[in-house]
Parts: structure tokens; sequence; C-alpha cells
């Protein structure tokens, strides 16, 4: 089984340090780097309420905030079972029940593909592609802020406006709310998937799409999921890393090496069986989730590197928080990765709220 030794680390960090640097003068590289630009006037008014609204893969989220002097103040919130939206009725439907008639300005946090777009003063986002078992038919192509604009104006006459990003990008911004002013921010998603995001000035964030990056050795097992996927070729990092595919890996080990193990059907099965002491199988685990930690502490160090500066990384992701020695393996790599830089992670509650609510306040 494929592991890296710190020579190899060090190495991928390079790589990746590399592709940023040459992304951002405009080469070509593994990253998306999809600049966004903020708004620098804020959309919502001192003592003035707003929406946010949440859309995530299985979970939507529902907020009414408030800015006073200043602060942003959360006034309601509500979780539910997100519906599926196969085509663009479905969706807009969802959006009417939601928004609240007091509200002039809705923010919008949608975890899926979006190409930026800057126009009057507002952050907005073409939707690329529906993903997650949501197609979103009618919408591919549509700048989504808009489009909401639109079909609320048709139905009720109201005017209001609506700011979007998606969710990696979200998570960066609500490092506002936590984090000394002085310091540089970053953020990552290491859970089901994989991204990270970066700030390039005080208006303009990037969206790295991390989950392609590919200059790194890629393991045995990672190369046959890579081609019984829908996509083969892409996302060859997420591949390696994230929790939708760490329990692959296990069972395609399985497989391989003659192992009479039933199958799992999670990563969060794959944790559990780490911590089994005694058994060969939890060996496969615990190496499995090092190497996950060690390719996920080579993007930090390696945005770390291209920054040259002390970083505080927002985190989310059940993978970096909850797996069984996960994040004290991240952050020991890091310090010999790049001990020349202090680096540190944070957990922000309500993350995805506070930080679409920082689009428009």
């Amino acid at each position: 089984m494929t592991q890296y030794d710190l020579a190899t680390l060090k190495t991928i960090t390079a790589n990746l340090s590399r592709e940023l640097e040459e992304a951002k003068s405009g080469k070509k590289t593994s990253f998306s780097f999809i600049l966004h630009e903020l708004s620098s006037s804020p959309l919502v008014k001192d003592e003035e309420s707003f929406q946010v609204l949440v859309f995530g893969g299985s979970v939507h989220l529902r907020a009414l905030l408030r800015k006073e002097r200043g602060r942003i103040t959360l006034l309601k919130r509500e979780s539910m079972q997100q519906h599926k939206f196969n085509t663009a009725e479905d969706f807009f439907k969802v959006v009417e029940e939601d928004i609240d008639p007091s509200v002039k300005v809705v923010a919008l946090n949608l975890a899926y593909p979006l190409k930026p777009v800057f126009e009057d003063g507002r952050l907005d986002g073409i939707l690329i592609e529906g993903t997650k078992e949501n197609n979103f038919t009618g919408l591919e192509g549509k700048r989504m802020g808009k489009a909401i604009e639109e079909r609320i104006k048709q139905k009720t006459e109201r005017n209001f406006t609506v700011s979007v990003a998606n969710d990696t990008a979200c998570l960066l911004l609500s490092g506002f709310t936590d984090v000394a002013p002085d310091r540089e921010i970053a953020a990552g998603i290491v859970g089901t998937g994989l991204n990270f995001a970066i700030f390039l000035d005080k208006t303009h964030l990037v969206n790295l799409e991390a989950a392609n990056f590919d200059k790194f050795p890629q393991s045995e097992e990672g190369k046959i999921i890579d081609q019984a996927s829908n996509k083969p070729g892409s996302a060859l990092l997420e591949k390696e890393v994230s929790g939708a595919y760490l329990y692959q890996h296990f069972n395609t080990i399985l497989k391989r090496d003659g192992f009479t193990y039933p199958p799992l059907s999670s990563t969060l099965e794959l944790n559990q069986l780490q911590e089994n002491k005694d058994s060969d199988e939890a060996e496969i685990a615990k190496a499995l989730f090092t190497r996950s930690a060690s390719l996920t502490a080579c993007v930090v160090a390696g945005i770390t590197a291209f920054k040259k500066k002390d970083m505080d990384f927002v985190m989310e992701g059940s993978l970096f928080w909850n797996a069984s020695g996960y994040r004290r393996t991240v952050k020991e790599l890091v310090m010999q990765l790049v001990p020349e830089f202090n680096t540190k992670f944070i957990k922000i509650e309500d993350s995805p709220i506070f930080g679409a609510a920082k689009l428009v306040s």
C-alpha cells in the first residue's frame, strides 16, 4: 500500500505551491483558480434585517439576520432536509416559500459549481451544472441571483437583491467573523468532498477547486477507483483523500489482497474499524487515514508556502474534525513541511450562514 515519506510530501507541497503561482499568473494548471470579486460597499444598511439561504447536498438552512452597528446578529435559524431539485421549478418553489417578506437583501450559499459574475455592486454566480443528484434543469448557464430576483418580481412585484457564492467561498468569508484582522485566512473542506479557497486581497477571493490537483503519486487502488468512476481523470486528489472514496480504497485493497473481511459501505465505518487495534484490517484503515491526512497537510502547507505568511485555516468536514487522529496528523506534518510559518485550524459555528452573510454585509 502506497505511503509517502517526508521527502515525497515536501515534493508534493512544492508542486502545489508552484502551481498556485502559475495559476495566479494566468497559466493553466490543475487548479481551476476561480476568481471572485467582492463588493467594496455593503448591500445591507445598518439596522436592517436580511436573509441567508443555504442549499447543500442534503441539508437546507434558512436564517434571518440583522446588522447593528456593523455587527451581525442571528435572529432565527431553521434547518431542514433539502428537497431534490430536478428542475428550475422545483428550486423556485422552495425559494418562494423561503424568502421573508420583510427583507430586501438575500445571500445565497449554493454548494454547486458556479462561475462568479460581479455586476451592479454584488457577486452573483452562473450555475455550471447540477450535482449531488440535483439537476436544476432549466437553470444551467443562468445567473442564480438574477433568476431568483426576476422570478420573485414576476410573482409578487417585489424588488430585492440576491448575492450568490458557493460553499467554499462562503466558508472563507466566515473567517472574517472569528479571525483577528491581521491574520491571513484560508478555508478548507475535508469531508465527503475536498476543496480549499484563499484570498488574493481584501476584495478578491479564489475558489481553487483543489480536488483536481494531480501533481502527486497516485496510489494503485486510487487508479482503480478513478477508472471506475463517472469522470475518470478528474478530481484525482479528492479520490485519494475524501470521505466519499476512502472506504472504497479499503474495499479495493481487501479484494486485491484476498481478505475475507466484508466490504464497508462508508468512511464512518472505516473510522470505527481503525479503533480496533488487534486486526490487520484496522491497520489498513489507520494507514488509509494517515495517507489522506498526509495529502491534506500538503495542501495546507502548499497554500502557506504560496502565501509566505502565518495562516488561519477555517475548516469544515467530518473527516478533518472527527476522524480519529486525522487533525493531529495534519498539524504535525504541516509543522514539518513549513516550519518557518505558524498555521492554525479554526472551526466556526454556523459558518455557512455567517459566511454567506459577509457577501452582503
